[in-house]
């Protein structure tokens, strides 16, 4: 297919919009050369290209569509739209087998020339998953990493929030119209975006979210980063889906390790199994990444780790505190469990009075009656 020209976008718009082509549209891109061809062919050489059908909706969209007042609409609303072809289309899309016809975005879209990440795992995440999302998605994006997922709740919203607060890129691909916010409790993420990063879409603006959409969006996700890395996924979840086209289109694959014990960590213990990269924390992706541009280990610079920030936090604590500080988990436990983790130092009283400071200074909280977990420091 040649390269579309500037001039050739209202009418590529106005191809992408007819309804029920699917594929006849690059069939009749590679026959006629370009989409304002297409629109000026005749009836007879649109019926030997397409079939009789194809031809009559190509017919009738020419009747009913403005092509340049239609095109000045989209741009109107800072909607940009890019297709195959185009100087600005993504080049990683370029190597999959089926990359989507058309783009519409809001902001910019990825750049070519940096490495990008795909942060994904469950809607549903624990403390330890969003804990584990929000440290790969700021250190990574911290290291200039590009953050890609899909603006779901969860992993991914959490992900590429904490990727823009430390000042990163991230770049959120929608299962609808780049002009939907979906889901609404990211409204936040998805204008975030807009400034420092991007929103991005194979469907046109206005297509409201379907459940049937999403799987063919998460080609989109895996195909624009380097590496795929899960968070979080239960054994049969639609993140493994998107696993399993980032393997196809030959990208990397890391999970982070959970417990065993754990339904939210079957899905990673599962790629553990198939082969995937194990990512014990960022450098683990930043090394994967940069390796590939010739990067040394010791290259990498990560601002802050978050064990130094806890250790400078936990400064202000007791001894004491600071001991049972360091036996609490993500998961709960009872004063006897610390105590005996801690070789019975002290007493069970002692213990019980250091985790009602540490509530009060919001370095743990009760979870049920004699229960205690940490509250990680931010």
């Amino acid at each position: 297919m040649n390269r579309i020209q500037e001039e050739d976008k209202p009418y590529q718009y106005w191809l992408m919009n007819i309804r029920r082509l699917g594929k006849r549209r690059f069939e009749l891109l590679k026959s006629f050369g370009g989409a304002e061809e297409i629109y000026r062919a005749s009836p007879q050489n649109l019926q030997a290209a397409a079939g009789e059908k194809a031809a009559a909706k190509i017919a009738e969209a020419k009747e009913s569509w403005d092509i340049l007042g239609e095109y000045e609409k989209l741009r109107g609303r800072k909607i940009e739209f890019t297709c195959y072809g185009d100087a600005d289309y993504p080049r990683r899309l370029l190597e999959i087998p089926d990359p989507p016809y058309s783009l519409y975005y809001q902001g910019e879209l990825p750049d070519d020339k940096r490495p990008a990440a795909a942060l994904i795992g469950s809607r549903t995440c624990s403390e330890y998953g969003a804990y584990a999302a929000r440290e790969f998605g700021s250190k990574l994006a911290g290291a200039g990493i590009q953050i890609i997922s899909g603006l779901a709740m969860g992993i991914d919203g959490i992900s590429q929030e904490a990727a823009l607060a430390a000042g990163g890129k991230s770049f959120g691909v929608l299962g609808c119209g780049v002009d939907i916010c979906y889901p609404k409790s990211n409204r936040g993420v998805y204008e975030a975006c807009k400034i420092k990063g991007g929103i991005l879409s194979e469907y046109p603006p206005g297509t409201k979210p379907a459940s049937g959409l999403f799987p063919p969006r998460n080609r989109i996700i895996s195909a624009l980063a380097d590496a795929v890395v899960v968070i979080e996924a239960r054994e049969k979840s639609g993140t493994l889906i998107t696993v399993d086209m980032a393997l196809e289109q030959g990208r990397e694959v890391f999970a982070v390790p959970g417990r065993i014990t754990d339904s939210l960590s079957r899905g990673c213990n599962r790629l553990f199994k198939q082969g995937a990269g194990v990512a014990e924390s960022p450098v683990d992706i930043l090394e994967s990444l940069y390796g590939m541009r010739g990067c040394k280990k010791d290259d990498i610079i990560i601002e802050e780790t978050a064990e130094s920030k806890e250790n400078g936090e936990l400064s202000a604590l007791s001894v004491k505190e600071k001991l049972v500080y360091r036996q609490l988990e993500l998961f709960s436990k009872t004063p006897e469990e610390i105590y005996e983790q801690m070789g019975r130092n002290g007493t069970v009283q002692e213990v019980m009075g250091a985790l009602v400071e540490l509530c009060i200074k919001g370095f743990a909280k009760q979870t049920a009656a004699g229960y205690c977990q940490k509250v990680l420091a931010t």
